[in-house]
C-alpha cells in the first residue's frame, strides 16, 4: 500500500457534541481503501494543536468540553500516519498504524514538566443498531483502576470495570440521559440530554491536577 501523505488544509463542517464546527482534513483517503478511523481528545488544561507532518494542516482542541475532541478522520488502513501536537512552544511528534474499519482516539495527556504524552485507545465497534444509541465510557484517568458509569430513573449500572486508557461501550435505548461516573467514592455527573437512535457517544473521564471531571462528546466521522 502506498504511503499515506497528509492533506493541506481543507475545511469541513462536521457537528460535535451539538455543536457546528469547521475542522482540517488531516488524511486522505480514496473510496476504495480500507479505512480506519482517527480522532484527538485535549485530556490536558491548556490548549493544543495537532499539526500534520507538513504543518500545512492544523486542528485546534481548547479545554472546553466541546472543544477537546475532534471528530473522526477517515485514513487507510495499514499505513504509519503522523502528527506533531504542539502544545505552547512544544512539539511532540504522534505516530499510528490502523487496522481496516478500527477506530483509534488518541488522548493527549499531561506528561513530566512542560510535556505531554500519548495513549491510543483502540476499538472495531460490531454494536450498530438503528433503533439504539450507542454510549461508551473512556477512561483516562491513571488512577481509576475501575470506572463505572451508572444512570437512569434507577441509576442502573450502565458500564463498570473500565480500567485506565480503555474504554467499554453498549447499546442503549434513545432516551434523556444524565449519567454519573464513580471511581471509588467519587462521582461525577455528566448530561448528554436526548439520545438518537443510530447515533454513538463517548464520554470521557479526565484527571487534572487530583480534580476528576467527566465530559461527553457524540461520535462524528
Amino acid at each position: 500500500m502506498k504511503r499515506l501523505h497528509l492533506t493541506a488544509f481543507a475545511c469541513l463542517f462536521t457537528g460535535l457534541s451539538g455543536f457546528a464546527i469547521a475542522e482540517p482534513q488531516l488524511y486522505e483517503t480514496g473510496p476504495a481503501e480500507e479505512s480506519s478511523y482517527v480522532r484527538f481528545v485535549n485530556a490536558t488544561d491548556k490548549d493544543i494543536s495537532v499539526l500534520s507532518s507538513t504543518g500545512s494542516a492544523k486542528i485546534a482542541l481548547s479545554t472546553k468540553n466541546e472543544g477537546r475532541v475532534s471528530r473522526f478522520y477517515p485514513v487507510k488502513a495499514g499505513t504509519k500516519l503522523s502528527a506533531t501536537i504542539q502544545h505552547g512552544d512544544k512539539k511532540d511528534p504522534v505516530d499510528v498504524t490502523g487496522k481496516p474499519w478500527e477506530y483509534i482516539t488518541i488522548a493527549v495527556l499531561p506528561g513530566t514538566g512542560a510535556q505531554v504524552e500519548t495513549k491510543l485507545i483502540r476499538e472495531t465497534p460490531t454494536d450498530f443498531n438503528a433503533m439504539k444509541s450507542s454510549v461508551s465510557l473512556f477512561n483516562l484517568d491513571a488512577k481509576c483502576p475501575d470506572a463505572v458509569m451508572q444512570g437512569g430513573a434507577k441509576a442502573a449500572t450502565i458500564l463498570d470495570k473500565v480500567q485506565p486508557f480503555s474504554v467499554a461501550r453498549r447499546l442503549v435505548n434513545p432516551v434523556k440521559l444524565t449519567a454519573t461516573v464513580a471511581c471509588g467514592a467519587a462521582t461525577s455527573n455528566v448530561d448528554l440530554s436526548q439520545l438518537q437512535a443510530g447515533e454513538r457517544y463517548s464520554v470521557f473521564l479526565l484527571n487534572l491536577k487530583n480534580a476528576r471531571q467527566t465530559f461527553f462528546a457524540r461520535d462524528v466521522n
